[in-house]
């Protein structure tokens, strides 16, 4: 059954918080859901979003679907909503972060369910930048959200570690022709490999010298790609790299 969504208030957002780092050290913890409706700690929002608790077998399955439960709803709307993605997050929890065989979980850094204030770490966060993402970027996302919804990959670390540049289409583009394996349906082996010329990290490096004198905002992809210096020719033709 659909469930309206609602926002974390103060006290939510710091319960959850709390769980997080009890399941950090080693607890062995139910998710606290009752957090969801409990008005002590969550309350009505003003949007009309209904969520199902569905299972999704990739972060990318997860995004068009949020894409598809907000297409109604304005972007600016959501977007600094603290509350809300945390709901969102604590809704989701069991599949952001399962439990392992023993009952115990591994809760990546707490930013990454809560949604933080601090606008270098909000594109952490594992519901509002999958969304974000499949929003801006449609199918071309898809190599970045290819895993499950309780694994990030390095790619998407390496690019949503910089808020600036998950917004330069050129970029995300780029990236796509480079990393994206259209048969594995996700990105090229050896593109997380700090050892091979080329790499994710090595793409990012190249990006902040360009961003010095060009804007990475409104360069074009066909352009970047043809910019690149030679290292990434082994990344460039889907053949390559596998």
């Amino acid at each position: 059954m659909p469930e309206q969504a609602r926002r974390l208030n103060d006290q939510g957002l710091e319960a959850f918080e709390k769980h997080i780092r009890e399941l950090a050290n080693g607890a062995s913890l139910n998710t606290p859901t009752h957090l969801l409706t409990d008005p002590r700690y969550s309350e009505a929002i003003e949007i009309d979003c209904a969520v199902e608790d569905r299972q999704f077998e990739t972060r990318f399955e997860f995004g068009k679907y949020l894409a598809h439960v907000l297409k109604e709803i304005p972007p600016q709307v959501v977007m600094g909503d603290v509350g809300f993605w945390s709901w969102l997050a604590l809704y989701w929890f069991d599949q952001l972060c399962p439990p392992q065989k023993n009952g115990t979980r591994k809760p990546s850094k707490g930013y990454n369910y809560v949604l933080s204030r601090n606008y270098n770490h909000r594109p952490r966060h594992a519901v509002y930048t999958t969304w974000l993402l499949v929003n801006q970027y449609g199918e071309t996302a898809l190599f970045l959200l290819s895993k499950q919804l309780h694994e990030r990959g390095e790619l998407i670390e390496q690019l949503a570690a910089r808020q600036y540049l998950i917004s330069c289409h050129g970029v995300i583009e780029t990236a796509k022709e480079l990393y994206y394996d259209p048969e594995r349906k996700t990105f090229k082996r050896g593109s997380a490999s700090q050892k091979r010329q080329g790499n994710i990290r090595r793409y990012i490096s190249y990006l902040q010298q360009l961003d010095l004198t060009y804007d990475l905002g409104t360069i074009a992809s066909d352009v970047l790609i043809n910019m690149l210096p030679d290292e990434y020719s082994a990344f460039r033709g889907a053949a390559s790299a596998r």
